[in-house]
């Protein structure tokens, strides 16, 4: 769900690799939230929707759902687990700096850190305003983004591999304290169905940053927002020193 690197060849292989990843709890996250604000939002964009995992499951919910990433190759994953086209549900390749929906929507969402890949304030604030702009008035954004201690202590200089029948990679992160960025550079080798036995591999290298909190709140502040909540891993706790994915709630 990437804004600086579209990811490529990865896309085909995305949801194998991410098939551990907590989208019950993101889903119960949204769930919890609409209710905690009494929303019954009609129309819901999912931004940095990636292979459409949670976009279809939110209009499987009977929302009306827009899903947009800046990747071809993974909408068009997405694309492929829809089984019955219906005007309700779409998607589109945009990035998110430049954000523009047919209509207005009730509620932003944006999960599995895809404002992580906003590696600028002002990229975060561009794609705030754009976001702002595209909600009702009366409208709600729903995001994540990795903890600067999950990035130092968790992420950064880490070696991860993982050895599958038909897909294997290494994954190599970096670290870097100047600039609070890491730096995933991950190497595949994915078996080629044409050429029985033989391995194919690639690379791909993308980028996240952390923020503080105060930097995050002052610039959604200052795209239009009303009120700004944060809370901390999946709950509706305050964020601690330890936190590793802070939830922020824009009104």
């Amino acid at each position: 769900m990437s804004e600086n690197n579209a990811y490529g060849e990865f896309a085909a292989y995305y949801d194998r690799l991410m098939q551990d990843a907590p989208y019950d709890r993101w889903m119960t996250f949204f769930q919890q939230a609409m209710a905690r604000y009494q929303k019954m939002p009609r129309h819901v964009a999912d931004l940095g929707c990636g292979t459409g995992t949670l976009t279809v499951r939110l209009f499987a919910e009977g929302y009306k759902v827009t899903g947009v990433d800046l990747s071809e190759e993974m909408l068009i994953a997405a694309q492929d687990k829809v089984t019955a086209h219906s005007p309700r549900l779409r998607f589109l390749c945009q990035d998110l700096r430049e954000l523009r929906l047919p209509e207005l929507c009730d509620v932003a969402v944006s999960f599995c850190d895809a404002m992580s890949y906003l590696l600028s304030e002002a990229d975060l604030k561009q794609t705030f305003e754009r976001v702002r702009a595209c909600l009702k008035p009366d409208g709600l954004f729903l995001f994540d983004l990795h903890s600067l201690y999950k990035l130092r202590e968790t992420l950064g200089q880490q070696v991860f591999y993982d050895l599958g029948d038909d897909v294997s990679y290494v994954w190599q992160s970096r670290f870097d304290a100047a600039t609070d960025t890491v730096e995933y550079d991950v190497t595949f080798f994915a078996l080629e169905k044409e050429r029985e036995g033989l391995y194919r591999r690639f690379r791909e290298v993308h980028h996240q940053r952390a923020y503080e909190v105060e930097v995050v709140t002052e610039l959604l502040r200052g795209a239009g927002f009303n009120t700004v909540e944060v809370y901390a891993d999946f709950s509706w706790d305050v964020p601690t020193a330890t936190a590793e994915r802070l939830f922020f709630v824009a009104r």
